[in-house]
């Protein structure tokens, strides 16, 4: 079964005093192209059966201000997708079982594991991404493999694209 995921790093963040990292809101900016990343990942993935997002402020609102634009059957909030590396998300994502996934969460690890899942490493949109995942910015892979396949250079970049609103 062919499987697809979208890798998409939280919008913005504000950086108010006081405010530990876990709970840090989006920013102004943020807010602005959170909703621009949905209307844009609705572009190229249709359907989505599972998002797997990070507990983390910034991330839930990430998520709430994409998802009217996505067709999703089920959120979950994963509290080990906060500042997790690429291995770990990985290893998360290896257990699910639907055809699409989208992944809400945070750098390096959401670009290391984009970099290291690409096959394709010479197309204009692996060296964009390379170059610079910056926030609110999404890659969809894809493979014919199942995810508990998934791994080096096992999946095909089908797009990068920053969001700005």
């Amino acid at each position: 079964m062919p499987t697809t995921l979208v890798l998409l790093r939280h919008a913005k963040s504000a950086y108010p005093r006081g405010v530990g990292d876990h709970e840090r809101p989006l920013s102004g900016r943020g807010r602005r192209d959170a909703p621009v990343a949905g209307r844009l990942i609705a572009q190229h993935v249709p359907w989505i059966a599972t998002a797997l997002v990070s507990t983390a402020v910034r991330t839930q609102q990430t998520w709430d201000l994409a998802a009217p634009a996505l067709q999703v059957d089920e959120k979950r909030d994963m509290p080990e997708l906060y500042l997790a590396s690429a291995d770990a998300m990985l290893a998360r994502l290896r257990d699910e079982t639907g055809s699409s996934v989208v992944v809400v969460a945070h750098n390096p690890g959401t670009e290391v594991l984009a970099e290291r899942l690409t096959r394709n490493t010479s197309s204009p949109d692996y060296r964009q991404m390379v170059a610079k995942f910056p926030t609110a910015a999404f890659a969809v892979l894809t493979s014919d493999e199942p995810w508990a396949h998934w791994g080096l250079g096992s999946a095909r970049l089908e797009a990068f694209v920053v969001a700005r609103g």
